[in-house]
């Protein structure tokens, strides 16, 4: 299988992840993250940071609770790629239901399980111009 298919493997997994945080399927987004130690979700607020299981089981609570008030979208996924280790990195954006939008960065770690690959680290953050980085 050439780099270009493996590329593409990972951007799709990628996007599973989008479609199951947008449907809040804790099911789905259970099996798209690895089973490793040290595997780890950040969010961009400065408490999210999650566990595979943390982030399954926050899904979990969103879908009790009506599904969540924010989605993501991302634009074009860079795709870098060592053996079994693949890393990602995107623009995109965080969608208010009301319509407001946040410009977002994402970056990633997956990794191949199985067969499949699966996200062992990700993170998403909202860039502040390094002039604001002090201002309350």
């Amino acid at each position: 299988m050439g780099d270009s298919d493996t590329e593409k493997q990972v951007e799709q997994a990628f996007d599973q992840i989008f479609e199951a945080l947008h449907a809040t399927d804790a099911e789905k987004l259970d099996a798209l993250l690895a089973d490793r130690p040290g595997s780890i979700h950040i969010g961009s607020d400065p408490g999210e940071s999650w566990t595979k299981s943390q982030f399954v089981d926050m899904i979990k609570e969103a879908m009790s609770a009506g599904g969540s008030q924010v989605r993501a979208e991302h634009d074009k996924v860079n795709v870098q790629i060592a053996g079994d280790v693949a890393w990602i990195d995107a623009t995109g954006r965080f969608i208010s239901n009301e319509g407001a939008q946040r410009d977002i960065r994402l970056t990633g770690v997956f990794v191949r399980e199985g067969g499949r690959w699966k996200a062992a680290q990700s993170h998403v953050s909202i860039g502040v111009p390094n002039d604001a980085i002090f201002e309350a």
